[in-house]
């Protein structure tokens, strides 16, 4: 079963941005955290030991039924068809057996979730919920080992004031019984006022611009906005869109903002300027997580664009209930135009560290 992300949006809001080019920055702010991710890459710690225990963590989405657990990690992939399915292995082609395969389940008992050993929770945007393991699927792509998946699906009890509901961006986790903390359940937090949200892309805006401004070309210099119109926030466009979800960190609560807004370089490209970017309220706090990145847009494409900028964006954003409480973690989307491959991760921004990432749609995927 494939399945993608239906993003639970905050309220649709739409506001005017300034086109102001502010070299060095937004006075006033102080950069904090660690250096911005370049680019989110497949990851996973997720193993099977030698008692067939999993440990580690998965990116997910949660359903009404079940919640479904991904990793494109090929070595749990690899692991998990060798110990349990290897009837299915031809000549010794692992990739190209599972390939014709198509998909393989797994007897979920095989996987050891025995007292004391390793026992999945799962965080979403409303806490933690202890879950039992239910099916376990292995799946093929079209070319060798790229594109395939290892999926696991997980049951809660029913949702109750104690027990958070599961809908929506989830990251999974197999820990010992003794690294599992009492379930939380996670504070709703307020969205941003019209005005703050107001302030927040414009402080992100003029970051933004600053930083690309470092980086172009003289020739290039400056860039300017394509439109003065209103950007939708928290929609489903890619293009001159951006969203902003609140989040509970170690300092407070802080605003994260994922942009892709339109500019136009001196010699005449249109581009699109994207970044993920964190802020306090007053904007005298930020963090950069998703580093500044410029993306050509021809004839209403988005493109790889020459050079050294990473040829990637980042969309759906959300916040949800993070491990360590109580912060939170981010969820969001990497979109590669170039071939059309999506990425699903979870962001832990504390230290900007990827926690899990999965290739949920590619040029491999069945």
């Amino acid at each position: 079963m494939r399945f993608r992300s239906a993003p639970v949006p905050l309220a649709l809001a739409l506001v005017a941005l300034s086109g102001c080019h502010v070299l060095g920055g937004l006075p006033g702010s102080t950069d904090l955290g660690p250096p911005a991710i370049g680019r989110i890459e497949i990851t996973s710690d997720v193993r099977l030991d030698s008692a067939g225990g999993l440990r580690g963590s998965m990116v997910g989405e949660g359903t009404s039924r079940a919640v479904h657990l991904v990793s494109s990690d090929t070595g749990l992939i690899a692991m998990l068809v060798r110990r349990f399915r290897p009837d299915i292995i031809r000549d010794g082609d692992l990739w190209t057996s599972l390939s014709r395969a198509g998909s393989v389940t797994i007897d979920p008992s095989h996987i050891d979730q025995g007292a004391g050993r390793y026992l999945p929770r799962v965080a979403s945007p409303e806490g933690h919920t202890d879950v039992r393991l239910s099916g376990v699927l292995a799946r093929g792509g079209t070319c060798g080992w790229r594109g395939a998946q290892a999926e696991l699906i997980v049951e809660a009890p029913p949702v109750s004031a104690e027990v958070p509901g599961l809908r929506g961006p989830v990251v999974g986790s197999f820990r010992l019984a003794s690294e599992v903390t009492e379930r939380q359940v996670r504070r709703r937090l307020a969205p941003p006022s019209a005005e703050l949200i107001t302030s927040l892309l414009d402080h992100t805006v003029r970051s933004l611009d600053s930083a690309l401004d470092l980086q172009l070309n003289t020739s290039e210099r400056p860039l300017t906005p394509v439109s003065m119109e209103m950007i939708p926030v928290n929609s489903l466009l890619d293009v001159d869109a951006a969203d902003i979800v609140p989040i509970q960190t170690l300092q407070g609560i802080r605003y994260v903002v994922s942009l892709r807004r339109r500019e136009v370089t001196a010699t005449g490209d249109t581009v699109v300027a994207a970044t993920v970017m964190m802020w306090d309220a007053q904007g005298g706090a930020r963090q950069t997580i998703m580093a500044p990145t410029l993306l050509n847009l021809t004839r209403g494409r988005i493109l790889p664009r020459r050079g050294s900028w990473v040829p990637v964006y980042w969309r759906r954003l959300q916040s949800l209930s993070g491990f360590e409480y109580p912060r939170d973690y981010i969820w969001m989307e990497q979109v590669a135009p170039m071939d059309g491959s999506v990425i699903w991760s979870i962001i832990d921004p504390t230290g900007n560290v990827v926690v899990a990432a999965a290739e949920m749609q590619g040029p491999c995927t069945q």
